[in-house]
């Protein structure tokens, strides 16, 4: 009897050690290409009652139309003795279009004689397909002027794609999926709430007179336009911590100093634009390090599961970061390059027609430009008889850093103690929460500023404070600075004034899921991948990363689609240290080059939005700039480089010749007497001439040509193109304009770079402007 139970359970035994687990599939895409290399993720549901031997194996294969497309085979136990519960099978082809039913077996037998089963049907598209969207938005984009119309378009055209061509599903697609996710994502909510509070408290210190008395101040040190543009670009290092508190607190902050100078907003808003993601991705200590340094360990852990001796690359992903910084030639160069177009007060393209237009005719933006807030600049505005202290500018700035710089590093720290991990600067910061350490900032700096103006009082124009009349238990003569009632006007007035921004910004975050949805990013990386040499991967992963993230204008959602795609095939293609460096180097600064010149970036909105810059406006004049430094980092960088022409530091230092290069002989100096213009802008007036358009801002000069001599115009203009630059008695002015020009025969055709009277007095004006 006994026997025969032990028959009975040695069967039993058997039948659950040959049943295969359950098949559940996870994180389908909505949308798959046709011909296009893709993975699938399956994770394994395993009965209670089944038991299996420590040794087995897990076999799985792929069907689809009844042929063999992907094998699979692993360990059924990981490395810790646990069952595993996730797979992952790769390098699955598919040719075909529409709904493909494609069928995933698993078995603990090599001949699958005992299999368990599931069947899905994915979407498949053509690849071209994947365009539609982002194409469209650009074209709307450049055609109307008009961001809204075109982030719709592009969403809908992408939910099109997605809802299998259906145009009413698509329409409800983007209202109840993309619109709802994007406004409800605790990252993007995080993102609204500082903005808010952030641009609410930037309100209060104007209303308080503490921009103004700031901008007094550095009109002390900075009593011409390039001495500005100087200022607002080191204040942009000093907040080196995250880019969304750089972007909002050096543009809220300078602008009141730029307008004063007459420096144009869109000058403005490229400063700030050009030191946030570029100094932010490089800083070895910083709010992006966490995530960047984590892409890294996770494709280095990956590749040494896989066997692979990763022969002179770090297994530390925070020092192959660091070994990535030489080669960061986008984000370098752009810091350089802007330095030196200031120093040289030389601009091109859309950008020198901006700057002439601020500096001659006083308007610091376009007569057509949309720009938010305008009214509740002008509510925003200090009572005539409101003493203008920097004090109370510098203190809540001063201290919103203070905070969240402090919340950042408790963060970082709570973090790391809880992951178990060394206090080290690189573990504090790079697991920090950097979106909640900016909402504890402005909201707190908030609270303190309304307090801090409550309780100072305005005594015949000029500021007391209370607590002495209070000790001998007087009433405190004069008016408060701020009532708490226009404090929180004030705070509202600023809110109020980013409201269609914000706006833009949900549309960017919506459109940005919708693009990955239709399957554009797998399309851009299989077509310009393939069987090329390894030595051209940096250039090409550049190239892929930047389009990417225009299209889909995120940095860190590209890094996140590149890293897992090519970070191993640069290995597995050259197992070589250098082009395995160079090829992260290049996806890391790619996707800050496309996140940086796309109208739908977070970092470009924000940007505009704390500059008070039309959007499109801010985005065209910098567009010409990005894609210099891109071609500069390209010809000169990634490409000699992967080839073994020198090393990464020796390619920095060419970059930075071939930017000065460019700059001198492709710009045009401001101030130019005779306003000649650079020749890309002369260029794209004879294309619009042709196509029968025409741009009055600017007149188009009679005379072109940068070399002609002018005797009297030599004597009293210096510029690196002219003859007397090369004269030893020039060279202590030759950055600046000496001596009488035509300008001061027609004073409205320009003005002085020194602080006049008159841009003294129109500080209270500009905003209005």
């Amino acid at each position: 009897m006994k026997s025969g139970y032990l028959v009975l359970f040695s069967l039993a035994v058997g039948l659950a050690v040959t049943s295969p687990p359950a098949i559940v599939f996870d994180n389908l895409r909505p949308v798959y290409v046709d011909n296009v290399e893709f993975s699938l993720t399956v994770s394994l549901e395993y009965s209670n009652e089944t038991t299996y031997d420590a040794s087995s194996t897990l076999y799985s294969r792929v069907l689809w139309n009844n042929e063999i497309i992907g094998n699979h085979a692993v360990a059924l136990y990981d490395e810790y003795g646990l069952l595993r519960s996730t797979i992952y099978i790769k390098e699955l082809l598919v040719t075909g279009l529409d709904a493909q039913d494609v069928t995933v077996e698993n078995s603990l037998s090599s001949d699958f004689s005992t299999v368990e089963s599931a069947t899905a049907s994915l979407w498949f598209i053509p690849g071209a397909v994947t365009l539609l969207s982002p194409i469209l938005v650009i074209i709307v984009a450049v055609w109307t002027r008009e961001v809204l119309y075109a982030l719709y378009i592009g969403i809908f055209t992408a939910a099109f794609i997605v809802s299998h061509y259906d145009p009413f599903q698509a329409f409800l697609r983007v209202l109840d999926t993309y619109l709802v996710e994007s406004l409800g994502d605790v990252d993007h909510a995080f993102v609204i709430l500082f903005t808010w509070f952030l641009s609410g408290l930037i309100a209060c210190i104007s209303r308080s007179g503490g921009s103004f008395g700031i901008a007094e101040i550095f009109k002390k040190f900075a009593k011409t336009r390039m001495t500005v543009q100087l200022v607002i670009f080191f204040i942009g290092f000093v907040i080196f911590f995250d880019s969304y508190a750089n972007t909002l607190i050096l543009g809220n902050t300078m602008r009141f100093v730029s307008d004063a100078m007459w420096v144009s907003r869109e000058k403005l808003s490229f400063l700030v634009d050009a030191t946030t993601s570029p100094v932010a991705s490089i800083a070895p200590i910083s709010s992006w390090i966490g995530f960047e340094v984590g892409l890294i360990q996770d494709q280095i852990d990956l590749l040494l599961e896989q066997g692979e001796d990763l022969e002179g690359v770090s297994t530390n992903g925070y020092m192959v970061f660091l070994a990535t910084i030489p080669s960061r030639f986008y984000p370098i160069i752009m810091l350089f390059f802007q330095f030196f177009m200031i120093i040289a007060k030389r601009e091109f393209g859309p950008m020198l027609v901006a700057e002439r237009r601020s500096m001659d005719e006083h308007k610091l933006v376009r007569d057509d430009a949309k720009v938010d807030g305008k009214k509740e600049d002008e509510a925003m505005m200090p009572d005539e008889s409101t003493p203008l202290k920097w004090w109370n500018g510098v203190v809540p700035i001063v201290l919103v850093i203070f905070i969240v710089l402090l919340a950042v590093m408790l963060t970082g720290r709570t973090t790391s103690l809880a992951l178990g991990l060394p206090l080290t600067p690189e573990n504090i910061f790079g697991h920090a929460d950097a979106n909640a350490a900016l909402l504890y900032g402005s909201f707190t700096t908030t609270v303190v500023a309304w307090f801090m103006y409550r309780f100072q009082y305005v005594v015949q124009d000029r500021l007391v404070h209370p607590f002495m009349y209070w000790l001998r238990f007087k009433a405190c003569p004069g008016r408060p600075l701020l009532t708490m009632q226009q404090n929180l006007d004030a705070f509202m007035d600023g809110i109020r004034g980013i409201f269609q921004p914000i706006l833009v910004l949900i549309l960017a975050w919506a459109i940005g899921a919708a693009i990955a949805d239709s399957g554009a990013d797998i399309f851009f990386s299989s077509a310009l991948t393939g069987n090329l040499d390894p030595r051209a991967l940096p250039v090409l992963t550049f190239l892929i990363a930047a389009v990417i993230s225009f299209c889909t204008g995120t940095s860190w959602g590209t890094m996140s689609i590149l890293f897992p795609l090519i970070v191993p095939t640069s290995w597995y293609a050259s197992h070589d240290a250098e082009i395995f460096t160079l090829t992260i180097s290049a996806i890391l600064a790619g996707s800050v080059f496309g996140d940086h010149c796309t109208p739908i970036s977070d970092t470009t909105i924000l940007s505009a939005i704390s500059s008070r810059c039309d959007l499109m406006h801010h985005t065209i004049t910098q567009l010409p700039y990005a894609l210099v430094v891109a071609v500069i980092s390209i010809l000169f960088g990634y490409l000699p480089c992967g080839y073994s022409a020198y090393e990464s530091f020796a390619g920095l230092g060419i970059c930075a010749l071939a930017s000065v290069v460019l700059v001198i002989f492709l710009g045009v100096r401001v101030d130019h007497p005779k306003r000649r213009l650079d020749v890309l802008t002369l260029a794209g007036r004879k294309m619009s001439n042709c196509c029968g358009k025409t741009d009055e801002d600017v007149e188009v000069p009679k005379t072109i040509n940068l070399w002609e001599y002018d005797a009297q115009t030599d004597e009293e203009f210096v510029d690196i193109l002219r003859p007397n630059f090369w004269k030893l008695s020039t060279w202590k002015g030759c950055f600046t304009c000496n001596g009488k020009t035509t300008l001061e025969e027609d004073p409205e055709k320009g003005k002085e770079e020194t602080v006049d009277a008159e841009a003294q007095e129109a500080v209270s004006e500009q905003l209005s402007a």
